[in-house]
């Protein structure tokens, strides 16, 4: 009923239109979820699913599967999942299995989908202890600290949308996140720091389990696969992201995907000639032929995107023209459900391919210094007969299910006027209708989400707030260092305050012997690997105490009145200093209204 009304209401404001057009714009939006997206959801009911003699998958309970190898007197465990408590139902559901502890955690990569639950799983008192040994790659903090003090809130935000973390009732029902059932939005995470790192390849030997950690960049940077040579059975994490077309680009924004290196890491595996798969996203893959089957598949259709993109780029085609001539053929873009696109899709991997290479610039310079959208959005509106006319179409657009151009129209209207509520109300539809019609669980959720924006209902600042929690939850916060903190406050300087402005503040960690120094220099913020001589303020602290400032569990100015920390300079321009500073996360985040 509430789409419906949507439509209504929006149709009302634009009295030009017949009661028929209402009518069809309101059957446009009676499909809630695509077919092929219900029984895809089919593949993640929960059970734990025994491959060979010693490895057990337990998948439906986190996006991420957590692989058990059963040792002589410990238990290995391949990744965490994403929250303490599934992972603990988990870990319950393995004790039916065996009895035997837990002595060891690899985790595959640093996406939290796949370390995040590991306090559910083991204790860090437990791996202080020595009882339990968690494997990484060497890299996996330094892309775990980057991301989280760099775009913490940013990529927070736009996960909410991607995994659809603010959607629910209806827009839930029978879904799933393309590679795994829908996680829970919003509580904090968990981490503890790896104890034993890999380069390249490991040969280990753990609890009588003979068994290589290898390390193959592909939807990480860092991703690691875990191979049995005695059982022939390659825990291949998420070299092979499960069961849809891999997310060469993921739409909450990541850095470069490497397509010629995830083939060539695939192609790697495909020489281990194993006999079983086991994903971390999916079910497993049981049988030599089978399992050469989905490697080579799966690297044929990243292969041959990547090819057919930069073959076309060569004849100097723009991002917008390649995603309207690159697509797969039909014995790859059929291959259910490895290749189904489910989770990522064609035309986004292509438009990461030409960015990736070439960069922001299509070599038309009239895109160099272009007119500002709001600008530009008047002058046409203008030349399509004013804002009524421009209205009239989008709404007919949208009664007669041409829901993209109706979008495309109302957000030139909106970026005029942004309380065109009539514009909004037509938008929201359009992406509802859009949504309800997509079989990728990202645009869907992208879709849905952007029209609660649109529609009020999305509670932004709060929601916005709680998202923090998946790229910055407590544990990885505490676990960034001082200096890698205290350097990323350049990037939220305040710069046009302090124009005029020249100070430092100077941090010394008790507990460390660490020494750090911050300086405001006419809009830019100077970090100092070191504490200088001479600094205008000094904090003595340990990092402890630091890291509840930055948690937002204290101030710098209440430590300081506690007692708790010494201070050193005039407490007013400690606070001026920090004024200088947003906070990170603190703002509500607008995604869909620029």
């Amino acid at each position: 009923m509430r789409r419906y009304a949507c439509v209504a209401l929006a149709l009302a404001l634009a009295p030009a239109l017949t009661s028929s057009l209402i009518i069809s714009a309101a059957n446009s939006a009676e499909v809630s979820i695509h077919p092929e997206l219900v029984k895809h959801s089919q593949h993640y009911e929960k059970k734990v699913y025994q491959v060979g003699e010693s490895v057990y998958s337990a998948v439906g309970w986190n996006i991420a599967n957590i692989v058990m190898i059963e040792g002589d007197d410990g238990i290995i465990l391949v990744d965490a999942g994403l929250a303490p408590h599934t992972s603990a139902q988990v870990l319950q559901e393995f004790a039916k299995i065996t009895d035997k502890p837990i002595v060891a955690v690899i985790y595959s990569h640093f996406h939290h989908d796949h370390i995040d639950g590991i306090k559910g799983l083991v204790s860090a008192e437990q791996v202080a202890r020595g009882e339990v040994l968690i494997y990484a790659h060497r890299t996996l903090m330094h892309n775990l600290v980057d991301e989280s003090s760099t775009l913490g809130p940013i990529l927070g935000a736009r996960a909410g949308y991607s995994f659809g973390f603010h959607l629910d009732g209806a827009d839930v029902a029978q879904m799933n996140a393309g590679i795994g059932p829908l996680p829970t939005g919003g509580r904090p995470g968990s981490f503890i720091a790896p104890t034993n790192l890999v380069d390249d390849q490991l040969q280990v030997t753990i609890s009588g389990v003979p068994m290589e950690i290898i390390h193959v960049p592909s939807e990480a940077p860092d991703e690691l696969v875990v191979w049995l040579p005695e059982q022939k059975i390659l825990i291949d994490t998420e070299a092979i992201q499960g069961p849809a077309f891999p997310n060469m680009h993921s739409l909450r924004g990541t850095k470069f995907r490497d397509p010629v290196r995830w083939v060539d890491s695939i192609d790697r595996l495909r020489r281990l000639q194993p006999e079983y798969l086991v994903p971390t996203h999916g079910q497993p893959v049981y049988g030599a032929e089978k399992s050469e089957e989905v490697l080579r598949m799966t690297r044929d259709g990243i292969q041959y995107v990547h090819d057919q993109t930069v073959r076309n780029m060569n004849k100097g085609l723009t991002p917008d023209e390649l995603v309207q001539t690159v697509r797969l053929p039909p014995h790859l873009e059929n291959y259910a459900p490895y290749l189904r696109q489910y989770y990522g899709t064609v035309k986004q991997a292509v438009r990461q391919i030409y960015v990736g290479y070439l960069g922001w610039f299509e070599g038309d310079p009239v895109d160099l210094d272009p007119i500002p959208e709001k600008d530009k959005a008047q002058r046409l509106i203008a030349l399509m007969g004013g804002r009524d006319r421009v209205f009239d179409v989008a709404a007919q657009s949208a009664a007669a299910g041409d829901a993209q151009w109706a979008a495309e129209l109302t957000t030139m209207l909106l970026r005029v006027d942004r309380d065109d509520q009539a514009a909004r109300t037509l938008k929201t539809e359009s992406f509802r209708t859009l949504g309800a019609a997509s079989m990728n669980v990202n645009w869907r959720n992208w879709y849905l989400t952007s029209a609660r924006e649109l529609d009020g209902s999305l509670q932004a600042a709060l929601e916005g707030k709680s998202m923090a929690n998946v790229f910055m939850p407590p544990d990885i916060i505490t676990e960034i260092p001082a200096a890698v903190t205290i350097r990323s406050w350049g990037t939220r300087l305040k710069s046009e305050d302090t124009l005029d402005v020249n100070l430092s503040l100077g941090f010394q960690f008790t507990d460390t012997g660490d020494g750090y120094a911050l300086t405001i220099r006419r809009g830019v913020s100077e970090f100092s690997p070191f504490l200088p001589t001479e600094t205008d303020l000094l904090l003595k602290l340990s990092k402890a105490q630091f890291d509840k400032v930055t948690l937002r569990q204290s101030t710098f100015v209440g430590l300081i009145g506690d007692g708790e920390i010494k201070f050193k300079g005039e407490h007013e321009t400690l606070v001026e200093f920090l004024s200088y500073f947003e906070t990170a996360g603190a703002a509500p985040i607008s995604l869909t209204l620029h």
